[in-house]
């Protein structure tokens, strides 16, 4: 009988350690990137990993596990352990952002705001000429006042250049409403000096930013990332 034991436990042992092994990839975004800090679960036995900073991961598991990777601002994937690939893509996720009237409100809000502070500026033009001479009965009036501020050049070159400067400053606070640090965050993980590069190098235009719908706007941020990381 001990003879018997003595063949069959190493026969065990060897199957489970053959079943029961160390399973190890690489985890990447779609543009080819590491992914560090993904989750990784075993649904069968609850063992858990997370993705170094380099994108691997090592975790137990037999070759029927179902493992899920999960992390923030990516579509959760299942997977056979058996099946894995050397290199596995994770998905970017895209959600609909809410408060979308609330940011254009505020934009308004602020814009009637500067508008109403710099009220002549917002609404300065040069007289038309036959705002200048009108004819009366008496003759061809001039009105002087109008006459001096239409050859003002000078002055009237400060004034369109000061309106000029309120346009692009109401138009950039816009920007800076929707295009926001922490809206990249979420969609693409920067952070810090990379997360500061990417919103002064990547900014998006002020028709771009006023027109294109949440789905677009968020795709042109994760798009841009991948470029960003890239070097483009």
């Amino acid at each position: 009988m001990r003879r018997i034991f003595s063949v069959i436990l190493p026969l065990l042992c060897s199957h489970a350690l053959f079943s029961q092994s160390m399973v190890e990839g690489l985890v990447a975004g779609r543009d080819s990137l590491p992914l560090p800090g993904v989750s990784i679960k075993n649904i069968r036995s609850g063992t858990l990993a997370v993705s170094a900073g380099s994108g691997h991961f090592r975790i137990t598991a037999q070759s029927g596990d179902t493992l899920l990777f999960t992390t923030i601002g990516y579509v959760p994937l299942a997977i056979q352990a058996g099946r894995l690939p050397k290199v596995l893509f994770l998905h970017t996720q895209i959600t609909r952002l809410p408060g979308v009237e609330v940011r254009k409100r505020t934009h308004t809000a602020d814009s009637l705001a500067l508008r109403e502070e710099y009220n002549k500026a917002f609404n300065f033009r040069r007289p038309r000429w036959h705002e200048v001479g009108m004819i009366t009965p008496t003759g061809i009036g001039i009105n002087i006042y109008k006459l001096y501020k239409a050859l003002s050049f000078k002055s009237n070159k400060r004034a369109d250049v000061f309106k000029e400067r309120l346009l692009s400053y109401e138009q950039q606070k816009f920007i800076d409403q929707r295009f926001t640090p922490a809206l990249v965050t979420q969609f693409t993980g920067l952070r810090g000096d990379s997360l500061a590069r990417f919103m002064n190098t990547c900014r998006p235009d002020y028709q771009f930013t006023a027109e294109a719908a949440d789905y677009d706007f968020i795709r042109f941020i994760v798009e841009a990332c991948a470029r960003f990381r890239k070097g483009g």
